[in-house]
């Protein structure tokens, strides 16, 4: 297992970790940052440099990667509760097309565009349910593990989340800016 060999000191068991984790934690760390990439590679540095230092205490119950995920996740909010955040137009570069034609890109890229800003205007609690759910599609019972609440808890802000969502999308002036 990657763990054992990293607990027994061995390098490219680490690089293999970082390699196999890094995109999907970067990408979770530019969603939840508003879109600020140089703070989502440095809150992801801090991650994985948190992983080094605990890696000894680190268990082996349940999913590494959920492991990991909880790390990203507290990491992000120590991070909100130090400071007060500048909201930053999502990049949409990490949202990959594959054979869509021109056209259908910039329309994908126009809707995603508009789906990162109403996401940027809900509450945390429910932004960081709804990125969890949708773009790193984790089921509900392990979004509720990662951010230890309970299942019923992290469904409910999945939902009222998206009820927010819907509200937002439909508004024509919304819509326009």
């Amino acid at each position: 297992m990657l763990i054992r060999k990293i607990k027994s000191g061995d390098p490219e068991a680490w690089e293999e970790l970082v390699h196999t984790y890094y995109h999907q934690i970067y990408s979770y760390c530019v969603r939840r940052c508003l879109g600020d990439r140089v703070l989502a590679a440095d809150l992801t540095q801090d991650i994985f440099l948190k992983v080094i230092e605990n890696i000894e205490s680190y268990k082996f119950s349940g999913k590494f990667f959920n492991y990991l995920f909880t790390i990203t996740i507290n990491t992000c909010n120590n991070h909100y509760n130090k400071k007060k955040l500048t909201q930053y137009e999502f990049d949409e570069s990490l949202i990959h097309v594959d054979s869509q034609t021109i056209t259908m890109s910039i329309i994908t890229q126009e809707s995603n565009k508009q789906i990162q800003l109403a996401l940027n205007t809900l509450p945390a609690i429910q932004r960081e349910a709804l990125i969890l759910k949708y773009y790193h599609d984790f089921k509900v019972k392990t979004i509720a593990k990662i951010t230890g609440t309970s299942v019923p808890t992290s469904q409910s802000r999945i939902n009222q989340g998206l009820k927010k969502l819907r509200k937002l999308l439909d508004r024509e002036e919304f819509m326009n800016e």
